[in-house]
């Protein structure tokens, strides 16, 4: 069964909430499980597709997996006096994740037929 897309648009509220509340307040770890808990939405809603064969995977899986590992790699090194600033990572992933999603909503609109 197909996940509603409420859960997919929770998950990028989530995320976007979570990187304000880590960069802007006090609780940071309330911000990572904000940014955790919307990746697991998305990731569920993603899979759900899959399953239901209203999407199948292609060559733009890897915007996902390179945005996350970037996105994530860069949350890790921030305050580590890694040789290239973090954001720049945590910015590009971000723009990587998104570019998957407007592909992925492309696909599954393309799939449905409207």
């Amino acid at each position: 069964m197909m996940p509603s897309k409420i859960v997919l648009f929770a998950g990028i509220v989530l995320l976007i909430a979570g990187i304000i509340v880590r960069k802007a307040s006090s609780f940071p770890s309330a911000g990572l499980f904000m940014i955790l808990l919307g990746v697991a939405l998305k990731t569920y809603y993603i899979v759900g597709a899959i399953r239901s064969g209203l999407y199948r995977p292609g060559a733009e899986i890897w915007l996902l997996f390179v945005g996350l590992s970037l996105f994530l790699g860069g949350l890790y090194l921030r305050n580590r006096g890694f040789f290239i600033d973090p954001l720049y990572l945590i910015v590009t992933g971000l723009a990587l994740k998104i570019l998957f999603v407007v592909r992925f909503i492309q696909l599954v609109r393309q799939s449905r037929g409207a």
